[in-house]
């Protein structure tokens, strides 16, 4: 099985097995990915995107992987807190800005955080499993043009996939951070996406006017960094047109140091989101460690949700 990944997927073999080295969380769980249902062709074209971004120099790539073992080691850690606790961090979004974003002049939207979270959909099972979800059922789209949002862009990672099968089509990402808008104008590059069919705008989408709406809207894991998620999917619902989609993904019990709203289980992501008035067409609900695997719905377990969601 190893010799097979090793020589058709290189890239991914050599990065699987520099993590595995670097921090024992992940020798057991690259193989538990790979037994699996795993996108092989997927997981090779994230490293060597990830290579050619990285100048093709390996240190410099080995570093941007660290970003991913250095995000893992930390969501363990404030997990830890938040089981004792049973609370976050912080409550709100100036806590956050006051104690993590400026404080040293440090960002926790700075490189080595968005290069965790890129080698994230490659290397966290629930998050790998949340990319072919988009990939199956969420861009298998007839319609040749349309206009798409992603809220925040983030890495840019599922903007970028979306175009790449949908070139046509129109796409805006916004973010609050100048790395987050950088970082994804370097992926699009790499992926070789025109520039004329996308913008990346650093401003608040609350900003966007009633007169602009979308076919398509992306929320990658944003609701839980929010004070009030419930506001921000009303204003996801005025922003779709009325045969849009939106694909959203929400961390629940799961700490981060710049998560904020605390879901106690996937049922009060549901019922924030029929109170919003979308339907839930498709769902996913991942445990994040295998031992609460059979009991995906308890409350105040680490979960991973992710759903596809139309207007009522």
């Amino acid at each position: 099985m190893l010799q097979d990944i090793e020589i058709k997927f290189p890239m991914l073999f050599k990065t699987a097995t520099y993590l595995q080295n670097k921090m024992g969380f992940f020798k057991d769980s690259i193989p538990r990915l790979f037994d699996e249902d795993f996108n092989y062709e997927l997981g090779e074209r994230i490293c060597k995107t990830g290579f050619e971004m990285s100048g093709e120099e390996w240190n410099q790539y080995y570093k941007h992987v660290d970003g991913l073992a250095n995000m893992s080691l930390e969501f363990l850690k404030l997990q830890v807190k938040l089981e004792k606790t049973g609370k976050y961090l912080y409550s709100s979004f100036k806590e956050v800005e006051e104690n993590e974003y400026s404080k040293n002049g440090l960002e926790m939207e700075g490189p080595d955080y968005l290069w965790g979270l890129y080698f994230s959909e490659a290397f966290w099972k629930i998050h790998h499993n949340f990319v072919k979800l988009f990939l199956r059922d969420f861009i298998t789209i007839t319609k040749e043009k349309g206009a798409v949002l992603e809220i925040p862009c983030g890495t840019g990672f599922f903007l970028c996939e979306f175009l790449k099968k949908h070139p046509k089509w129109n796409a805006t990402g916004v973010d609050l951070a100048d790395t987050a808008i950088s970082f994804s104008h370097i992926l699009f590059k790499a992926n070789e996406i025109p520039q004329n069919s996308y913008r990346l705008l650093k401003t608040n989408f609350f900003e966007f006017g009633e007169a602009e709406k979308f076919d398509r809207i992306l929320c990658g894991e944003f609701l839980e960094h929010l004070e009030d998620p419930l506001d921000a999917l009303k204003k996801f619902y005025r922003l779709l047109k009325n045969d849009g989609r939106v694909f959203i993904t929400v961390a629940v019990w799961a700490a981060h140091i710049d998560h904020i709203f605390l879901y106690n289980n996937a049922e009060e992501v549901r019922n924030h989101i029929r109170e919003a008035r979308f339907s839930i067409e498709k769902e996913l609900v991942q445990t994040v460690f295998e031992k609460d695997k059979s009991e995906p719905e308890k409350s105040k377990i680490p979960v991973s949700y992710a759903a596809i969601l139309s207007k009522n």
